[in-house]
């Protein structure tokens, strides 16, 4: 019943996000000055953008094959792509992006990989993923100059929660993979001043909880010690992977024929803009993205242009991506269908050990 009602506010703030992401469009321009506008756009620019989100897809496929097969448990680069396929489709279509690394971890797991390899996948390539985040905004604060000042008060303090939450919950993972003492301590102290604040608290249900993500993180600081190199790929291919998202803006900018700004001030604001909105509970950051587009792209395309650039823009990055992976996700659960006994031979490795926390539940 929780779930439900959760689904139906995050449905309704996102459809109010867009309504007024459309009123506020069309108060500047109407449907035909915007369609002119669309149209005017050099469609064998904008076609520069397929090759950046296949780029985009490609570097987490390549994160998760360096990952599987440091486990012992390599799989095709073709199927770590149809697993970043799925990823992203979930994790666009579900609040926070919650239901993207469950949904590859099964896909794994289809594939014989032990659910505890793929959330150890998962976790390595979350933990990539938010350091190359901060690596990029710490960047984008250096890079973007007056263009942050242009943002507004109220996007500014999207902006400084965004990066407050990033380098929380950056910090956060590298104190639990490499510090799990401290880190044990801290989340049982946290648990106890959360039973004082709401006593019906289960208190020792979370410190399980606990325990077994602290397992988790564990199994992957040992997995770096055996091959501290990885950790420095995959945050590179995290980086690479955002750098792709983060042009997509100036592939529009050039489709429309402008200059003065150049491709790292605009992956710079790109950047920022993703960081205010990435944390927000909503499908893919529908309609906070919009609106946070046209408020902090206005000085670059001018008012003309905003809301047409805004459009092809998450166009090409966000919709145009989510049909083909999620094409790419019907075709992959009719035609991949490996055999029992393949499945079983990747187990066994890990049984002799036991199972995990994460196989039993599975």
């Amino acid at each position: 019943m929780k779930g439900k009602v959760k689904n139906i506010l995050c449905m309704a703030a996102v459809l109010a996000l867009l309504g007024w992401t459309v009123h506020t469009i069309f108060q500047e321009q109407t449907p035909g000055q915007l369609a002119a506008a669309l149209l005017g756009a050099d469609w064998r620019v904008l076609l520069l953008g397929v090759p950046l989100m296949v780029l985009f897809i490609c570097c987490e496929a390549g994160a998760t094959h360096a990952v599987l097969r440091a486990l012992g448990c390599p799989q095709p680069f073709r199927r770590c792509a149809y697993y970043s396929s799925v990823g992203f489709f979930f994790s666009t279509i579900t609040p926070s992006a919650t239901g993207g690394q469950p949904a590859q971890v099964l896909a794994m797991s289809k594939d014989g990989t032990p659910a505890a390899s793929g959330a150890l996948d998962m976790l390595l390539v979350t933990i990539g993923y938010n350091t190359a985040a901060m690596i990029w905004g710490v960047f984008a604060l250096f890079t973007a100059g007056g263009l942050t000042e242009r943002l507004g008060g109220q996007i500014g303090l999207l902006l400084g929660l965004g990066l407050a939450v990033f380098g929380l919950l950056d910090v956060a993972m590298f104190l639990f993979l490499f510090l799990p003492g401290p880190a044990r301590k801290l989340l049982y102290g946290c648990i106890a001043l959360g039973a004082k604040v709401y006593p019906p608290l289960d208190r020792a249900g979370l410190e399980a909880k606990a325990d077994e993500h602290l397992r988790e993180y564990r199994r992957g600081a040992d997995l770096i010690r055996r091959a501290p190199a990885l950790l420095v790929q995959v945050v590179g291919l995290s980086t690479l992977q955002l750098a792709c998202s983060y042009a997509m803006p100036y592939v529009v900018y050039r489709a429309f024929g402008l200059s003065g700004f150049g491709l790292g001030q605009i992956m710079a604001l790109q950047a920022l803009c993703s960081i205010a909105v990435g944390y927000l509970p909503l499908p893919g950051s529908a309609g906070a993205a919009e609106n946070v587009f046209l408020r902090g792209f206005l000085l670059i395309y001018g008012e003309a242009l905003v809301a047409p650039a805004m459009i092809l823009s998450r166009t090409l990055s966000c919709y145009l991506v989510l049909i083909v992976t999620g094409a790419v996700l019907a075709v992959g659960r009719v035609v991949r269908r490996p055999t029992v006994a393949q499945a079983q031979a990747k187990h066994e490795p890990e049984s002799k050990t036991g199972p995990s926390s994460l196989e039993r539940a599975s």
